[in-house]
């Protein structure tokens, strides 16, 4: 294999492939984000060897380029990770000189490549922050073409398996149209959110919460990625923009009004409940809720560990825990979230064993 982009993705995505004893190059423009993936052991520098398949892990709005020299330099799969697909291959094909869909099946080099994405990341970028597991269990689309080889197809599906993710087969479309809103917007809004901070004074942002921090948590993004991001997706991402912005123009005038008018409100709260209730629970399945155990925990070294050695103690599965630091105070706390059967057993052991805990919750 050749991966071509040695960033958290394509050195990721190396770290799998090599863990499962294959043999790896790199590329990459950067000597540096080489040599640090060459010493995390995820690859040697590619110098012409010929490989199997290429995966193109460069930023959207280098994909096709980079795929299309890949073609060019002979046999082979070649697959990509952009989070755009539409964009990419419509500019591989006016690359490849097939600028039309009818005069697509003309170029043999596009019968090897098959779009992919696959549906993992952080928010902070680099070799040095890439991990083998990193796709364990996620999905990664596929958007092949109905011209592609079948035999490029099934190498592609082969790459996804190996790095432990589950391919999922759509469209160039319906992946941009999907990700517009479930991963493109959030974004978006994350980081119009959190711009808004930028020109408060120091006495409001002591008293940020924690579901300020967790809807903010990816404004610490590369902007040149989503730059390249937002343009190549414009027309769904703006559409979706639309929709949110509507919903929350129309809360705004309701509350304009005299008396404010609470109806849109309710309306906005219950939509957005019944949207949430619609996520997939753990490993993809019904949704469910969890009780939440608020546990009261001094900041020193090795505390965590054993609130989490107690909380196993009591035959609890800590399915998320959240954590919130106390402003001025040398506590946190830790939200445990454990299944309804679990959350008395919960309590009882760590009250038993010296744990400070506050009022339960549920959580969907």
């Amino acid at each position: 294999m050749l991966v071509v982009g040695a960033g958290l993705i394509g050195t990721s995505v190396a770290l799998a492939l090599r863990e499962r004893g294959h043999r790896v190059w790199l590329a990459d423009v950067s000597a540096t984000r080489l040599r640090q993936a060459h010493e995390l052991g995820a690859g040697d520098a590619h110098e012409g060897e010929p490989v199997d398949v290429t995966v193109v892990a460069v930023p959207p709005g280098k994909t096709a380029r980079v795929i299309a020299e890949r073609i060019g330099e002979g046999g082979g799969t070649v697959t990509d990770t952009a989070s755009i697909k539409r964009e990419v291959q419509q500019e591989l094909r006016r690359l490849l000189g097939n600028p039309s869909e009818s005069a697509f099946t003309s170029s043999p080099g596009l019968s090897r490549y098959v779009g992919g994405h696959p549906l993992a990341g952080r928010e902070r970028g680099g070799p040095l922050r890439a991990h083998p597991a990193m796709f364990a269990g996620r999905a990664w689309v596929l958007t092949p073409d109905a011209q592609v080889s079948a035999e490029s197809l099934e190498a592609a599906r082969w790459l996804v398996t190996e790095c432990g993710a589950t391919p999922v087969t759509m469209t160039a479309e319906e992946h941009d149209h999907a990700l517009a809103m479930t991963s493109h917007l959030p974004q978006i809004v994350a980081s119009a959110l959190a711009s808004q901070l930028a020109t408060q004074p120091d006495a409001v942002l002591q008293l940020v919460g924690q579901a300020l921090r967790d809807m903010t948590r990816i404004a610490a993004a590369d902007p040149s990625l989503w730059v390249d991001i937002a343009t190549g997706n414009a027309g769904p991402l703006a559409d979706a923009m639309d929709g949110l912005t509507s919903s929350l123009q129309q809360v705004a005038g309701a509350l304009r009004s005299v008396p404010p008018d609470s109806t849109s409100v309710r309306r906005l709260i219950e939509a957005g409940g019944a949207g949430h209730s619609r996520l997939p629970g753990k490993h993809g399945g019904s949704p469910r809720s969890y009780h939440i155990v608020p546990v009261v925990v001094p900041d020193q070294p090795g505390q965590l560990a054993r609130l989490l050695a107690d909380a196993a103690a009591s035959g609890a599965n800590v399915e998320d825990l959240r954590v919130e630091h106390a402003p001025g105070l040398p506590v946190g706390l830790i939200e445990l979230f454990v299944g309804p059967e679990s959350a008395h057993a919960l309590r009882t052991v760590l009250a038993d064993r010296g744990w400070t805990l506050t009022d339960e919750a549920t959580a969907p």
